[in-house]
């Protein structure tokens, strides 16, 4: 079992960002790690977002040595996800999970956006509008979810289960003939983090003391692999697509 750090006390009033939990309110989720009365409230949540800043790092060198697209928009994405992440961890209230939730809401909407243009449900200049307005759209509706108590992590749980499913029609049509197996190894990656996520949530894996691995933690380093895997994915797709026309519009 860890223990709290000497001196450390619980986050209320007089601590860093409590003006800010009063004035927006508690998020709707209380996850395992005790908050404490520091600047960075929960440390292994908190820190933990840095995976996703090695992986932006990987994309966006990825980008200046090939500049594929798909390269560079999941180095700009996966950046503001974990910025926005270390935010909301690091002063944990309402506000700041909301702008946590913008960050995913982006993630998630791009790749379904995209992947209803490769099945011919939405045209190229359509791709962008789709996706900003389910961004959009999404943000709003998180204030509402919350009023009537309904979980407003469940509007991410739908969009992933959009993208794999949109993967897996794609996979059965005659130019995609199998998920690539970066796509497998993304899947498997969100599922083991998805499992850590739901441990942390139902307390199975709980030491609130320990401020250095946490099943939350854990599931940010999972999930910004799978964000790797993901970005090799898209970006081999974006390729052999530009291929294709390049074919289809020579000589």
């Amino acid at each position: 079992m860890g223990s709290m750090p000497i001196g450390a006390k619980l986050m209320g009033p007089g601590c860093p960002w409590w003006d800010m939990r009063v004035a927006w309110g508690e998020p709707n989720i209380k996850w395992c790690e005790a908050t404490l009365c520091t600047w960075v409230n929960e440390p292994a949540n908190a820190w933990s977002n840095l995976a996703y800043f090695a992986v932006a790092l990987w994309c966006w060198r990825h980008w200046l040595l090939t500049r594929s697209r798909a390269m560079g928009r999941f180095a700009w994405v996966t950046l503001l996800v974990g910025m926005l992440s270390f935010a909301y961890h690091a002063t944990n209230n309402f506000g700041t999970q909301l702008l946590d939730f913008v960050g995913m809401y982006v993630l998630v909407f791009l790749l379904v956006a995209v992947n209803l243009h490769r099945l011919g449900v939405l045209r190229k200049e359509q791709v962008g509008r789709v996706h900003w307005g389910l961004t959009v759209g999404a943000t709003l509706l998180v204030p509402v979810m919350k009023q009537v108590h309904v979980p407003y992590q469940l509007v991410i749980l739908f969009a992933v289960l959009v993208i794999v499913g949109t993967e897996l029609r794609l996979a059965r049509q005659e130019k995609h003939r199998e998920v690539s197996r970066d796509f497998r190894w993304a899947v498997g990656l969100l599922a083991v983090g998805a499992a850590c996520l739901v441990m942390d949530l139902t307390r199975v894996w709980c030491d609130p003391d320990n401020h250095w691995l946490q099943g939350h933690a854990a599931w940010h380093v999972w999930s910004a692999l799978a964000l790797l895997f993901a970005a090799r994915h898209y970006s081999r797709l974006m390729e052999r697509s530009g291929r294709e026309e390049a074919r289809e519009g020579g000589p």
